[in-house]
């Protein structure tokens, strides 16, 4: 069995540009549910949350952040910050930079605590 890749570490090494916007949505949404995970996936920051993933830090941009959100119900969540109509159900979610990530911190919270909800009552 492969050991756990540590996340916090792994950043370190790609000395992101946005490590300081990656570490507060990271902090902001394992502070939504203590049941909620992050491991290293797809070669990024990766949540899940009772067997659904719910997003995947997209790293590759350096001047914005892309969250890749993966949960089966993004498709019907109804926020600004989804972008996208994907047929395999992802959607996107663009941050351009601190003051962004600052002024939608309160819906990044919201859409993440609704794909939580859901999955719960699934």
């Amino acid at each position: 069995m492969a050991k756990p890749v540590d996340v916090s570490g792994t950043l370190d090494e790609l000395d992101h540009p946005l490590r300081a916007d990656i570490d507060e949505v990271r902090a902001l949404v394992m502070g939504i549910n203590p049941d909620i995970s992050e491991q290293w996936k797809w070669n990024a920051p990766t949540f899940s949350y009772g067997g659904d993933y719910l997003f995947t830090f997209h790293l590759r941009p350096t001047d914005y952040l892309h969250l890749v959100v993966h949960h089966p119900d993004a498709p019907s969540v109804a926020s600004e910050l989804l972008e996208g109509d994907y047929k395999d159900g992802r959607r996107m979610i663009f941050l351009r930079g601190h003051d962004d990530v600052q002024a939608r911190r309160d819906e990044l919270e919201r859409v993440i605590r609704e794909l939580v909800r859901r999955t719960r009552e699934r």
